[in-house]
């Protein structure tokens, strides 16, 4: 792809290039950045803006709505360099607003909303996907609404619409400039609605908005504009941080969803491939990734049916996105079961569908937890257990040199061993991955995961010490560093072998007719090499 550092903005030999405009004639990067810093971000869009109504052949391929997106992140980051880190803001990337825009195309629904639309992203690749001639009688037929709090980047935005789908229709828009969770804000009957909400932290509640339990039990932007959109609309199609799915915090958006209707969720992890990928203009750390795993909901309001059905997080490679953000793909990950919030089961699990089964037998059979066993004895044994768990979750017998680990005591050498072993299978980063899957491993979510000690026979405790006994005598051997933040980290990788062996048994013990491979799904650092 051309950088705008390389090309103009406009070609000069368009032959409706005004000498009015003839600034723009040479603009690019450079002259972009001196407007910003000379005359403002306002007054740059309005003469861009103004030049592109006048002069729509201008709109080359280079100044399409995914460019402008980016120079608008840049003249952001020029005005004020935290603006996007306070306010959130991750513009959609186009493959991930093509698949949104497909499933919203399936949604009912007569008016047609972008809350949070930005410089336009998801809208104009709706627009673009269902044709000229049906975003043209959408458009004329009052039933597009667009809303935002940034003027500029709605302005922007209806630009780009008038300048593709004609100025003589454009006037029939429904702009909305403010605070979208303003009570007064409302979405109009009938609506479906496509959004990229904020990202952030509510630092204080307006008098302005709805005293709800899921703003006040949250307080977070983007749940706060699902609950609003999800209460409004009659279908919606959202793409948020994923943390809403088994958050403690947001039961309460969880338990409104269920009520409300039905639909689905797939989930990323952000690692080795990111869903918002990019430079991030206007945060400091600017690399390419950021810490956000999303997730993309679908839903519907139905009188009838109630539920989610929910995807395992999915981990894929950046060679592999294409193939992978297609709806068909992504839709294939989906169980058959919906899934409904209740306080027996306040959480979405994110479970293979091929591993649903084994789940089941587990926490059924399961009559202890990790918490039934811990000791507060010092002099009891040790587990320690690296907090940070990306492809696989370890349990040593010592501590070992690192910041963050869970640390637990053990008052029986026989449970100790089966917890040992257990903390180093696969079962316990499983656990991980379905109600967490985040940076670190909650230390709450880890005591109380269920664990099958009330099955063991004799034979199988021989088993869990031996293999104990063995990897602790070998830890040492397999310690592995990692620098970060400035400080070494310790962190142990037994072979695959120890895992797979422990797997084996614990299956075994389960009554569950499967090999240990079955878990490769949950290890993988890629997504079609175990979905084929």
């Amino acid at each position: 792809m051309t950088s705008w550092e390389q090309l103009s903005i406009f070609d000069s030999s368009t032959p409706e290039f005004s000498e009015t405009f003839h600034q723009f004639e040479q603009y690019d990067l450079k002259n972009y950045i001196h407007d910003v810093e000379t005359i403002g971000l306002k007054n740059t869009w309005d003469n861009i803006c103004q030049f592109l109504l006048r002069h729509p052949n201008a709109l080359s391929n280079l100044f399409d709505s995914k460019h402008i997106s980016a120079l608008y992140e840049i003249g952001l980051a020029i005005e004020d360099k935290l603006y996007k880190k306070k306010r959130g803001q991750y513009c959609t990337p186009s493959d991930v607003s093509l698949v949104m825009a497909q499933w919203l195309q399936q949604c009912e629904g007569n008016a047609v909303c972008d809350v949070a639309c930005g410089t336009g992203n998801l809208i104009l690749t709706y627009l673009d996907l269902i044709g000229h001639k049906k975003a043209r009688k959408l458009i004329s037929d009052g039933d597009l609404y667009l809303y935002d709090s940034d003027a500029v980047a709605l302005k922007i935005c209806r630009t780009l619409i008038a300048v593709k789908y004609g100025t003589d229709i454009v006037d029939s828009i429904h702009i909305t400039t403010g605070d979208f969770l303003d009570r007064t804000i409302k979405l109009p009957n009938n609506s479906k609605v496509i959004c990229n909400p904020p990202y952030f932290k509510i630092e204080s509640i307006q008098k302005s908005w709805e005293q709800s339990t899921v703003l006040l039990d949250t307080k977070e932007f983007y749940s706060a504009f699902m609950e609003k959109v999800f209460s409004q609309a009659k279908s919606t199609v959202i793409i948020t941080p994923f943390s809403f799915i088994s958050g403690t915090k947001y039961f309460t958006l969880r338990n409104l969803m269920c009520k409300i209707g039905a639909g689905f969720i797939v989930s990323f992890d952000n690692v080795p491939g990111n869903i918002f990928r990019g430079k991030k203009h206007g945060i400091f750390n600017s690399n390419t990734s950021n810490s956000v795993r999303a997730a993309i909901t679908v839903m519907r309001r139905d009188e009838n049916k109630k539920g989610f059905k929910i995807s395992p997080l999915i981990r894929f490679k950046n060679e592999e996105r294409e193939l992978l953000l297609t709806t068909q793909t992504l839709e294939k990950t989906l169980p058959c079961c919906y899934q409904v919030i209740s306080k027996q089961n306040p959480c979405f699990k994110k479970i293979d569908k091929s591993l649903e089964k084994i789940f089941k037998i587990w926490t059924d059979k399961s009559k202890y937890k990790i918490k039934d066993f811990v000791s507060k004895s010092s002099e009891s044994f040790l587990i320690d257990i690296p907090n940070t768990c990306r492809y696989y979750t370890t349990a040593s017998s010592k501590k070992l040199d690192r910041v963050g680990s869970i640390t637990i005591n053990v008052y029986d050498e026989e449970v100790f061993n089966f917890i040992y072993c257990f903390v180093n299978s696969s079962f316990a980063y499983w656990w991980w991955r379905i109600f967490d899957g985040g940076i670190t491993y909650p230390v709450n979510l880890l005591n109380n995961m269920p664990i099958p000690f009330n099955l063991l026979k004799d034979e199988d405790k021989k088993f869990f010490n031996s293999m104990a006994n063995k990897m602790i005598k070998n830890e040492s051997d397999f310690v592995i560093t990692k620098m970060n933040a400035g400080s070494i980290q310790q962190n142990i990788k037994f072979p695959e072998s120890y895992r797979m062996e422990i797997n084996n048994r614990i299956l075994k013990i389960l009554g569950i007719d499967s090999n240990a491979e079955i878990f490769n799904v949950i290890h993988a650092n890629k997504f079609f090499n175990t979905k084929e």
